[in-house]
Formats: C-alpha cells, sequence, structure tokens
C-alpha cells in the first residue's frame, strides 16, 4: 500500500527504530497539505527511510500512533485479525482463561493497537474506540473482533473522555453486533462469582486488571475482617469472604454502587459472616477513621488515579503518603495492607517510597510480602513504558 508520507526531523527515528508507538508533534517536519485526520500514513525518516505505518491526527500532540513495522502491509480487516489473533494466543498460553472466563482481549498500544480496547465477559465482547484514527477503522476492527473472539455480542463503552481530546465529540455507547448483553453479565474468576454491568459500570464494567491480587487477598483472608476502601463493586471483598473472611465492610463514595457491591459480597458470602456497604468520601472519612478507629485485620486501598499529568507529581505523592498513612492506622497488629495505584506516572519506585514515607508516618515497622504489577491480559511492551501503570503492594504491619 502506498500511503501518503509524514516525514521526521532529524534523529526523530530513533526511539521509533526501537520500538515505541508514538509520533509526537515536535518530530513530524512535513506531511502532504490535504492530508485528512485520521488517515493512514507511512512514517519516513529525514533521510527517506521507511520506520512504520499508522494513523495520523493533527489534532493531537501524539500526531501518529504507529499499527505496522512492515513495509507495504494493508493495515485492513486481515491485519487486525492477525493482531487480535496473537493478542488472544497471549492469554490462552497464560493459563489465564482456565481461572477466569473475563479478561483484556486487546490492550491497547501493548498489543499494537493503540486506541482501541476490548475486554471479554463471558462471551460478550465490550470494545472502546479512543482515538479518531481507530475510530475510522472501525468497521475493519469489528470484522475482525467477530471473527477471531466469536462473541455472543459487541458492545460499545466508548464514552471516555480521550475521545474528546483527539477531536471527536461524540461518545457512543450501545449495542454494535448480536445479542445484547444482560443488564448483569455473571462471570468468574478463581471461583467467586461477580456480576458485570457493562452498560453503565466504570471503564467497560469492572477492574480486570486487580485480578490476581483479588485471587491473593482471598487466599489470605481466613477469619479476617476487612475494610474495602474505593471498593467501587466489592471484588476484593467478594474475594475475601470466598476466602473466609469473617466480615467485610465496603466503602465508595457512589451510594448507587451499594446494590451491586452486596450482590457480589452476598454471592460469595460463607455462612456466619458478614457483608456491609457504606457510602462516604474516604478523603475525609480516611481521617476520622485513623483517629477513633476500629481497626481491622486486612485494610484494601485501591484509590482512583490521583494523577494525570506528571506537573502533579508531587502533589499526587502527597496525597498518596497520607491515604496510605490513615490506612496503616487502621491496621491491628500483625495484619495486612494491601495498597495500589493505578497512575501511569507514579512509577514503582515513587509508590515504594510512598509507602516507605507512609509507615514513618503511622509510626509502624511494613514487611513487603508482594509487590505486584501487570496481568498477562495487560501486558507490558517494554519499548512502551508508558504502558505500565499497575502497582499493587502486600504488607504486613506491626506495631511496637
Amino acid at each position: 500500500m502506498n500511503y501518503p508520507e509524514v516525514v521526521l526531523q532529524k534523529g526523530s527515528e530513533r526511539a521509533l527504530l526501537q520500538g515505541h508507538p508514538w509520533v509526537y508533534s515536535g518530530a513530524v517536519a512535513h506531511h502532504p497539505a490535504d492530508l485528512e485526520p485520521g488517515a493512514l500514513v507511512a512514517v519516513r525518516s529525514h533521510r527517506g527511510q521507511f520506520v512504520a505505518s499508522g494513523y495520523y491526527n493533527p489534532q493531537s500532540s501524539l500526531r501518529v500512533r504507529l499499527l505496522s513495522r512492515t513495509e507495504g502491509l494493508p493495515i485492513d480487516a486481515a491485519f487486525f485479525r492477525a493482531a487480535i489473533e496473537r493478542a488472544y494466543e497471549l492469554r490462552r498460553h497464560s493459563g489465564l482463561l482456565a481461572h477466569t472466563d473475563a479478561f483484556r482481549l486487546v490492550h491497547g498500544e501493548s498489543d499494537g493497537l493503540p486506541g482501541l480496547i476490548a475486554d471479554w465477559y463471558a462471551g460478550f465482547l465490550v470494545v472502546q474506540f479512543h482515538t479518531l484514527g481507530m475510530e475510522h477503522l472501525r468497521p475493519a476492527v469489528l470484522d475482525a473482533l467477530w471473527a477471531v473472539a466469536k462473541p455472543r455480542g459487541i458492545y460499545e463503552r466508548s464514552d471516555v473522555g480521550t475521545r474528546r481530546a483527539d477531536g471527536l465529540s461524540d461518545r457512543p455507547s450501545g449495542p454494535l453486533r448480536g445479542e445484547e448483553p444482560p443488564d448483569n453479565i455473571a462471570i468468574t474468576e478463581h471461583g467467586v462469582q461477580l456480576f458485570v454491568d457493562v452498560r453503565r459500570g466504570q471503564k467497560t464494567g469492572f477492574f480486570l486488571d486487580q485480578r490476581d491480587n483479588r485471587f491473593m487477598l482471598q487466599q489470605l483472608a481466613a477469619g479476617q475482617e476487612l475494610i474495602n476502601c474505593f471498593a467501587y463493586t466489592g471484588g476484593f471483598s467478594a474475594h475475601a469472604l470466598k476466602g473466609g473472611a469473617r466480615r467485610t465492610l465496603d466503602v465508595d463514595i457512589s451510594p448507587q454502587l451499594a446494590p451491586s457491591a452486596q450482590q457480589n459480597t452476598q454471592a460469595n458470602c460463607p455462612p456466619g459472616s458478614t457483608s456491609q456497604y457504606l457510602a462516604a468520601d474516604l478523603f475525609p472519612f480516611l481521617d476520622e477513621l485513623a483517629e477513633r478507629g476500629p481497626r481491622f485485620d486486612i485494610v484494601v486501598l485501591d484509590p482512583p488515579a490521583l494523577l494525570r499529568k506528571s506537573a502533579g507529581l508531587e502533589q499526587a505523592m502527597g496525597v498518596y503518603t497520607k491515604l496510605n498513612r490513615n490506612a496503616l492506622r487502621l491496621v491491628r497488629d500483625g495484619g495486612l495492607l494491601v495498597t495500589a495505584s493505578c497512575s501511569a506516572r507514579v512509577s514503582s519506585e515513587d509508590f515504594f517510597q510512598v509507602v516507605r514515607r507512609a509507615a514513618q508516618g503511622a509510626r509502624v515497622t511494613l514487611r513487603l510480602v508482594a509487590f505486584n504489577q501487570h496481568p498477562p491480559d495487560h501486558p507490558v511492551d517494554p519499548a512502551f513504558p508508558e504502558g505500565r501503570y499497575l502497582k499493587c503492594i502486600f504488607a504486613r504491619v506491626y506495631r511496637g
């Protein structure tokens, strides 16, 4: 295929040749004057060397997002089918599918498909088109997903702010192909039954990336009392109850989440155990609770991303430190803190330092027993370090 050519500034091809998938605006020397936003292009070095092909957007600071590094390869349904088959095989070979019927099938840049998310929920695919270029490729993408995954239905949840940043004003949501999903899709992970609302839930309906950490908690929860902060629909608590937890308390700012959280916890609650849901703003709530108690055997702290731009790193680190300090003050001697960050701009080392400083402030001693990152259905391409975002620490807490 002879796509229109985008020519780079001298030296700007180095990171791209090493595998990075983004061409920044400052790296572009020139392009055809009549180039349409979202168009497929060939990227060449200032000497004319082919670098890659991808889609172009003059309205974005990321001028080109790369798709293929094979010169002349058409970006069509066959291309997407091969890429999605490769993504599926990665999940299958990880052994993941033996433990769950819900997983991320396509993880954007880390699967070579920037701007595309596709999550599988017990036979239904939920997709997000984040970018203008991927939006233009929608028919070929859907054909490939339908052919490879063979879902009962495909549902769209492209109601994401990143579309606006890419020049798209609409935020579509609704069925695209096949059956409409039920109001709540029943999924299982490591023996736990959970219910996912793909129409109104956050992201595509559920936070699949915390699966391994939920399972690790399940194995440590027998006989324990747990508070789950920023609980969303109670996934951590459901796993804890499956593992034999005596009592769980889910806390989230949204009272609308209570029915979903209670459905998930009650489906996994053993005889003699109890689960509760409390709607509260966690920031002042944890301040108060840290002062007056009670304490818990396990505290789970999984806040939303607190940092979008690197300029706010210092402030975000302070907020993370205070949250973790208050959480540590709630843990009984010998108990467990499970704390996570999904802010990509907070590095693993940054998060380690947050927990270290929080322990000093809470006057406790910690022993980190696990420092987990991405599960196999949220892979990381080493050439794309921006794709690393999830950090989760399990730490035993000692007083005195």
